[in-house]
């Protein structure tokens, strides 16, 4: 195996400039916390866990470009009950390193699978949101007696084709990421009842030096997968959609419709939430994500 890091770095400078934003950020994590790495044949996947380790495993994938400090207004809530691994995808902008890209889903649906060997999980809670989301599902559909959950937040594709504006919005602010390209893009992902002051600084200012110092090397684009496919997902799945989210080229009914397939499916549209649910509504984010593990316990033994 190839073991050069295919670096999202175009050099030390722009790591260090981004290790700075992204340890500072890291200071503002509401509960205590252990970094550390773990390795799979893609690479070096870092990982933030918080909780009680005697608590059923959780883990979260986050969106694209976002980073795992995304789950700071969450944490503190989810780590009380769950012990949470908030993992970062090799490839994307974080503390992972990449070795070979998941060029494909059966590539992604390994990669997982082999983080949960590696860290002796079984019957566990998955949650992702929006490209994490899509990754959730991808790994359910391939090794679903892994899961004891699947929740998915906003899923990029899964259900629905991507929006054309979020190509128009989101493509300009990697490939030219200046403030106003950046604010443009993260302004567009919110509802009109929220605006980007919502975010905290530190994020906000891990955002700007992501796109500023990364290129997502990541190798694998979000598919739709068909009405058969999904009838045949038998994980307890959670589905959390923003009443204004705008990433889908379909209506939000109709994406619902869709996820509609999987047989063993709750959903929920959040009102006054955009794409970054999770932060924009995120009381009401962390309440149906318990509800809904509650009702799904793991078994004795969990990891």
């Amino acid at each position: 195996m190839d073991t050069k890091v295919l670096s999202i770095f175009k050099n030390d400078e722009n790591k260090a400039r981004f290790t700075a934003a992204y340890d500072q950020a890291l200071t503002e994590w509401p509960v205590p916390y252990e970094s550390c790495f773990v390795t799979t044949s893609f690479g070096m996947t870092h990982i933030i866990k918080s909780g009680d380790v005697s608590k059923p495993p959780l883990l979260l994938i986050h969106g694209m470009t976002a980073t795992s400090l995304m789950w700071s207004p969450n944490i503190a809530e989810w780590s009380a009950y769950y012990y949470v691994n908030c993992i970062e995808v090799p490839g994307d902008f974080g503390k992972s390193m990449l070795l070979k890209q998941m060029s494909s889903n059966e590539a992604a649906a390994e990669w997982l699978q082999e983080l949960a060997a590696e860290l002796q999980l079984n019957d566990f809670h998955l949650l992702g949101h929006s490209m994490g989301g899509f990754l959730a599902l991808n790994f359910a559909m391939a090794y679903p007696k892994r899961l004891r959950s699947l929740g998915l937040l906003a899923p990029a594709s899964s259900f629905a084709p991507l929006s054309r504006m979020f190509y128009f919005h989101m493509i300009p602010a990697v490939m030219f990421p200046t403030k106003y390209m950046i604010d443009r893009a993260f302004t567009w992902c919110m509802s009109p009842h929220h605006n980007l002051n919502l975010l905290p600084m530190s994020y906000r200012a891990l955002i700007t030096a992501s796109y500023k110092n990364c290129k997502p090397k990541l190798g694998l684009l979000p598919t739709v997968y068909s009405d058969e496919e999904l009838s045949q997902l038998k994980v307890p799945t959670l589905f959390i959609v923003g009443e204004d989210e705008v990433i889908y080229r379909e209506a939000i009914p109709d994406v619902l419709a869709k996820a509609s397939r999987i047989p063993d499916i709750t959903t929920a549209t959040v009102p006054r939430a955009g794409h970054f649910l999770s932060i924009e509504q995120k009381e009401e984010i962390n309440r149906l994500v318990l509800d809904f593990l509650a009702k799904h316990p793991t078994s004795p033994g969990h990891t």
